[in-house]
C-alpha cells in the first residue's frame, strides 16, 4: 500500500502511547468527521432558514401583518446560523492544523500527506463553501428583511 499510513511505525519510538500510525489514524479520522459534520449542519441550517422563509411567504400570502414575525424570525434564525457555520469553521480548522502538526511529528511523506481540500493541497481556489454559505444566509436574511419592511409599510 503505497499511500496509506501503513508504512508509518507500528509501534512507538519510545515504548510509551500510541503507535505513530494510530495517531494519525485517529487525526484522519477527526478532520473528516468535522468536514462531514459541518456539511450536514450547514445543509440543515439553509434549509431551515429557507423554510422560515417560505413559510413567512405561506403566512403573508394569507393577507395582514401576521407574517411581519416570521419574517423577523428569518432574519434572526439567518444572522444565528452564519455564527453557527463560523463557529464549526473553526472546529474544522482546528482538527485541519492538527492533523497537519501530525504529520509533521510522525514523519509522513510530504507526498502522501492530506492534500484534498485546496488548503492542505496549497491550491488557489476561486471561493470557499464558506463564503458561498455566508452569501447564501445573506440572501435569505435580505429576503426576509424586505418581506418585513413590505409588510409594515403597505
Amino acid at each position: 500500500m503505497p499511500h496509506s499510513v501503513a508504512r508509518l511505525p507500528e509501534q512507538p519510538a519510545n515504548g510509551d502511547g500510541l503507535p505513530p500510525a494510530d495517531i494519525y489514524k485517529v487525526a484522519v479520522d477527526e478532520y473528516r468527521f468535522q468536514a462531514q459534520h459541518n456539511w450536514s449542519r450547514t445543509q440543515y441550517l439553509l434549509a431551515f432558514n429557507a423554510g422560515i422563509l417560505t413559510a413567512g411567504a405561506a403566512v403573508a400570502s394569507q393577507g395582514g401583518r401576521g407574517a411581519a414575525p416570521v419574517f423577523l424570525f428569518g432574519v434572526v434564525s439567518a444572522f444565528l446560523s452564519a455564527v453557527a457555520v463560523g463557529t464549526q469553521h473553526d472546529y474544522y480548522r482546528a482538527a485541519r492544523d492538527r492533523m497537519q502538526r501530525i504529520e509533521v511529528a510522525v514523519r509522513v511523506p510530504h507526498d502522501q500527506r492530506m492534500d484534498t481540500t485546496a488548503t492542505l493541497g496549497h491550491r488557489r481556489r476561486v471561493v470557499s463553501v464558506n463564503t458561498v454559505v455566508y452569501l447564501l444566509l445573506a440572501a435569505i436574511a435580505a429576503a426576509d428583511v424586505v418581506a418585513f419592511g413590505i409588510l409594515l409599510f403597505r
